[in-house]
Parts: structure tokens; C-alpha cells; sequence
């Protein structure tokens, strides 16, 4: 009895101490990963600086790929390593202009494969239509302020990160569209598949041959399209509405890794009115 009631009292002891143990390691733990974020903060307020010197020093009447801006950039720190990429987010399309530019929304959802009523919604969850339809979180009646928007909103998410049928794939709307642009899509940056939303008359080859031209030398106003082969004035005419050779808003991703620790900073930067309009850190 004496025997039992002694390893009992050890055992009770043992656990004390052990969640004592795992208290104090919990708390050093904790306070690791502030100080490592608190590391990371200053780190990406540096850097923000620098990503936005490249961007304000580039000339702003043409917009491409072969541009600083758009070549990552990558430093050894003492303990990890810090890359900075830029993307002009007006290389998509804006959901929040599908009601003014309803015939190219039409055509992306339609060429990747997604149900275009879904467009009629889109439009009621920002208050552009009238209408109602089961959803599980109220109806917003009011702009996107991001694509994951598009979740609450009801759309599928193989809609949105893509999906397979057969042996081809299609790409979602996540990769093609953005919330922050000006609305007009850059033709020296777009990619092939919001390329071929843009114009009817817009098909694999052109869209190729356009591509293909902005590598070797940008479009430096929109009238130099007419030079791609196939590209005719009745699609400039068209595409002036929607489309530019410049880009406004870009978005900077920095991602920090320093020994257990990663940390990523996004930003959306408007370079017309020079100032932030977004920014996270995750």
C-alpha cells in the first residue's frame, strides 16, 4: 500500500513538472515566433522600399516583361533569404468591371469551361443586378474587395483554382482576374488565356503571334498591334475600351525564410496616386 501510494505520488509529480515543462516550452515557442515576425516586419518594411524604387524609377508610358520590375530578386541574409517578386496586376481582368465588359467575361468563362450564369451572379453579389439566389452568407451588394471573394460569393472552387477534363486542363479564375487594376488590360504582360477573352475575332494563333511579337519587342501604344499578323483595325477599334500598353497597380510578394521561421509580405501598389491600397503579412 505504502509502495503504491509513493508511485502514485511520483507520478503526480512527474506530470507537474512535465506540464510545467510544457507551459515554459510553449511560452519560449511563443515568443520565438513574435520576435521572429517582429524580425520579419522590419525586414519587409527594407525591402518595401527598394520594390517600390524599382517601380517609381521605371518609365511608366509602356509596361512589359523584360523590365526590372518584372526579374525577382533574391538576398542571402545571414540566416535565410529574402525574394521579392512584382507583378502588374492590370495583366488580368477586373471582376469588378464584369458588368461593363459582360461579352469578355462571357468568353473566358465559356473557353474555361465554368458556367457562364454564374456571371449573372457575380453581378447581383456586387449590387450591379437586380436578383436573389441561395447562398449560404448574405448577398453583398457591393464590390470585391478581393478575388477569394468569389468563395463566399458561391462559385465553385474548381472554378477558381482550375480544374481537368479529359486530357486538357483549364486554368480558374484566381489566375486570370484580379480586384485591383485600372480596368484595362496591359497586352504586353496578359496571358494567353485572358488574351483570348479579350476580342471575338481573338482565336490560339493570334493570341500566339501577339505573344510572341511583345517578347522580341513591346507594343509601345496600341496601334502597333495592327502590325501582328491577322490583327485587324475593326479588333483595335474594339479592344481601345478595355485594353492599354502601361500598367497602373503591381503586386509585390516578398518571401522571407530564416531558419525555422517563413514569413511572406504582400503588397498592391498604385503608382499613379503613389500609395499602397493593400497589404498583408502572412
Amino acid at each position: 500500500m505504502t509502495v503504491l501510494l509513493a508511485l502514485a505520488l511520483f507520478l503526480s509529480a512527474s506530470l507537474a513538472v512535465l506540464d510545467l515543462y510544457t507551459s515554459v516550452r510553449g511560452a519560449q515557442i511563443t515568443i520565438q515566433q513574435v520576435y521572429a515576425k517582429l524580425q520579419a516586419y522590419y525586414v519587409f518594411k527594407s525591402a518595401l522600399s527598394l520594390a517600390l524604387a524599382v517601380i517609381r524609377t521605371d518609365d511608366p508610358s509602356v509596361d512589359h516583361l523584360n523590365e526590372r520590375w518584372a526579374t525577382p530578386i533574391s538576398f542571402k541574409l545571414e540566416r535565410g533569404e529574402l525574394t521579392i517578386s512584382i507583378y502588374d496586376e492590370d495583366r488580368f481582368l477586373n471582376l469588378n468591371y464584369a458588368g461593363e465588359q459582360r461579352e469578355v467575361f462571357e468568353r473566358l468563362f465559356r473557353q474555361n469551361r465554368i458556367d457562364e450564369g454564374y456571371i449573372d451572379r457575380l453581378l447581383i453579389w456586387m449590387g450591379k443586378k437586380e436578383g436573389f439566389y441561395e447562398n449560404p452568407y448574405p448577398i453583398k451588394r457591393a464590390p470585391l474587395n478581393s478575388k477569394e471573394e468569389l468563395l463566399y460569393a458561391g462559385f465553385k472552387e474548381e472554378d477558381l483554382v482550375g480544374k481537368t477534363l479529359g486530357r486538357d486542363f483549364y486554368p480558374g479564375l484566381w489566375s486570370l482576374c484580379t480586384t485591383f487594376s485600372s480596368g484595362r488590360v496591359n497586352l504586353n504582360t496578359a496571358p494567353l488565356y485572358v488574351l483570348l477573352a479579350l476580342d471575338k475575332d481573338m482565336d490560339q494563333t493570334l493570341a500566339s503571334k501577339i505573344i510572341e511579337k511583345r517578347a522580341k519587342e513591346p507594343f509601345k501604344r496600341l496601334e502597333d498591334l495592327v502590325l501582328v499578323e491577322g490583327f485587324t483595325f475593326d479588333m483595335l477599334y474594339r479592344l481601345r475600351r478595355y485594353t492599354d500598353v502601361k500598367s497602373r497597380f503591381f503586386h509585390i510578394v516578398m518571401d522571407l525564410r530564416t531558419g525555422g521561421y517563413s514569413a511572406t509580405f504582400e503588397a498592391i501598389y498604385d503608382r499613379q496616386e503613389g500609395k499602397l491600397v493593400y497589404k498583408s503579412l502572412h
